[in-house]
């Protein structure tokens, strides 16, 4: 699907307009560049043993882009509050919003996704999920690994899920996305073989913790490694 960045520069160059959209309220600002803190990167952080600190710099980040570009103050942008009603956004500001934000974290913003942004928190996990994605994707892994997972339901003791897969991006992204699917209080075990190493086991686990958001419970960890037979 286009982005939103596509989408306006396709308008802008019906129009025949050149230069960057400003919103109707002239008076506001440009916001200042923010210096990346590491937002997007394939870096992995292993100061956190449980791997629960990526996109430490995602929300202020965030916050300090919708607080210039609406002209409001960052302590209103609390959770609940609408774009539109509570923060006097119109649409030509939302798309100058998430054509921004795109920029800013390297991400894509589809228009069907912006469209059910209500709230700043909406923005928020839209912006979060988008982050996500593209550091599952960019996971660089040791090859020729396996991944075992499994979605246990809360108050349950048996999987409704299970998977067996290579060690890709592509499978840690869609075990990501059947995680997404189910409710939370829902419990993700992943397995990694024991001859994997601690980059490969901080890297995923970097790669699912946003899913605790969304209330679902994530371990990550090696599997225990086969006892070596005794000769009788």
């Amino acid at each position: 699907m286009r982005s939103i960045r596509g989408a306006i520069r396709s308008g802008a160059l019906l129009l025949g307009v050149s230069g960057t959209i400003v919103g109707p309220a002239q008076a506001r600002t440009a916001p200042t560049p923010i210096a990346h803190r590491g937002t997007g990167t394939t870096r992995v952080s292993a100061r956190d043993p449980e791997g629960e600190i990526p996109h430490a710099g995602t929300e202020p980040d965030l916050r300090h882009l919708v607080a210039d570009l609406l002209g409001v103050g960052p302590d209103e942008l609390v959770p609940e509050a609408s774009l539109i009603d509570d923060l006097a956004a119109d649409s030509l500001d939302l798309m100058e919003l998430a054509v921004v934000i795109e920029s800013t974290f390297g991400i894509t913003l589809t228009r069907h996704r912006m469209d059910e942004v209500r709230s700043y928190r909406d923005l928020l996990d839209t912006v979060m999920e988008s982050v996500e994605r593209g550091r599952a994707r960019e996971l660089v892994l040791t090859p020729g690994l396996g991944v075992k997972s499994r979605l246990v339901p809360p108050g349950a003791s048996e999987a409704t899920l299970e998977r067996a897969d290579a060690l890709t991006a592509y499978v840690i992204q869609t075990i990501r996305e059947d995680a997404m699917g189910a409710r939370p209080g829902t419990h993700l075990e992943v397995t990694l073989p024991a001859e994997a190493s601690t980059v490969d086991l901080a890297s995923v686990r970097d790669a699912l913790a946003g899913l605790g958001r969304r209330g679902i419970a994530v371990s990550v960890r090696f599997d225990a490694p086969v006892s070596a037979a005794i000769p009788v």
